[in-house]
């Protein structure tokens, strides 16, 4: 259960974390330097809440999904924990390289 809430937490804070620099990323930089085109289209069509909304839409089936599986899938716990964490960990540094970047 401690391996569990691990996993789960170090997702959330590395999701939690590319949500943020992408939100301070869009201030400072604008969208169009935003890389996914999925990020742009949802930005387009409603703005940052449409991409933030979505991305917390996708962090909590994420979530929810490894929660519901972990006992009788405990290696999907670890193989897509790893997969989403190493994901957002990559956002998280992408957005805040570029934002440092253009400050240079």
């Amino acid at each position: 259960m401690k391996r569990t809430r691990l996993i789960l937490a170090g997702l959330l804070v590395a999701q939690l974390a590319d949500a943020i620099t992408f939100y301070f990323g869009v201030q400072i930089l604008g969208i169009g330097a935003e890389a996914n085109g999925w990020a742009r289209v949802a930005y387009d069509a409603g703005g940052l809440p449409a991409v933030l909304g979505i991305k917390l839409a996708a962090i909590l089936i994420t979530l929810a999904v490894l929660v519901l599986t972990a006992k009788r899938y405990p290696r999907l716990l670890v193989m897509g924990g790893a997969t989403a964490t190493s994901i957002g960990l990559l956002g998280a540094v992408v957005n805040t390289v570029s934002i440092a970047i253009a400050h240079g």
